[in-house]
């Protein structure tokens, strides 16, 4: 459907290495407008990394790309054609790519790939899209922007609760199974934070970064709170309420910096 609020549609037939080079110009002429690009390729032979960070150079647009990630799988482990070394080799030296033993594993070496190429000015992550227990296809998703960024992983948690493979995370109450059950952020956490003392933001940033929402983090570091020593200090030199971690948006704008948690 086409709806004349949106604006006017311009069709073009015109071959990708061309049309690419057209709209990243396009975006960059752009002056108090932004763009978002959808790029959903025949194959993936013509699509290159640099191509994506070229359109997200400005910081006024964000892309979202379609990869046909099951029949990139396939090659990639009965005998890998040179427009997928091709494709890899540009993110990550193909000696150092390891086989996947599953889709899901391949699709998490392409999401660190990007997020390598692309470096610490850019936010990445990836939506499956299983069609059956065999097919799983990917959408990728590029952004400059922290907000846009959370927002768009606020979508794609919806939708994954709406499928039953939602955030679940019953925090670190002993029991039978306790030792063999962990959760992801979890530990990337406790890691994190054992490391190096970390403020509010770091904390929030951290865990948009690993494809997690701030209400995720909160969770976890409050479940945490009971078994683990925190240190939790202000830069106003006020005590901070306890558990008040404020990982969210307005405090990462607000109090960066303000709020530091240490794991002892």
């Amino acid at each position: 459907l086409y709806y004349p609020s949106y604006g006017d549609l311009h069709f073009k037939s015109e071959d990708y290495a061309e049309l690419i080079k057209g709209v990243t110009a396009e975006i960059n002429s752009l002056k108090d407008s932004k763009a978002f690009v959808f790029i959903d390729p025949y194959g993936y032979k013509h699509i290159h990394a640099m191509d994506i960070k070229n359109l997200l150079e400005k910081k006024n647009s964000e892309v979202l790309l379609f990869l046909p990630t099951q029949f990139m799988y396939r090659f990639n482990e009965a005998g890998t054609p040179e427009a997928l070394k091709d494709f890899i080799d540009e993110m990550v030296p193909f000696n150092e790519w390891k086989k996947s033993d599953s889709v899901w594993k391949f699709i998490n070496q392409l999401l660190d790939g990007f997020r390598n190429f692309l470096g610490p000015d850019y936010f990445v992550d990836s939506f499956t899209i299983q069609k059956d227990a065999n097919t799983v296809f990917c959408l990728f998703f590029f952004s400059s922007h922290i907000r846009g960024f959370e927002k768009m992983l606020e979508a794609k948690w919806k939708i994954d609760q709406e499928y039953g493979r939602g955030w679940e995370y019953s925090g670190n109450e002993p029991s039978l199974f306790h030792e063999q059950k962990t959760n992801k952020l979890e530990d990337l956490l406790i890691l994190y934070l054992k490391e190096s003392e970390r403020s509010n933001g770091e904390v929030h940033e951290y865990t948009l970064r690993n494809g997690f929402l701030p209400t995720h983090a909160t969770q976890v570091l409050t479940a945490l709170a009971e078994t683990k020593g925190f240190r939790i200090s202000r830069g106003d030199g006020e005590k901070p309420r306890k558990k008040a971690f404020y990982i969210n948006y307005k405090s990462y704008k607000e109090e960066y910096g303000k709020i530091k948690i240490k794991m002892e």
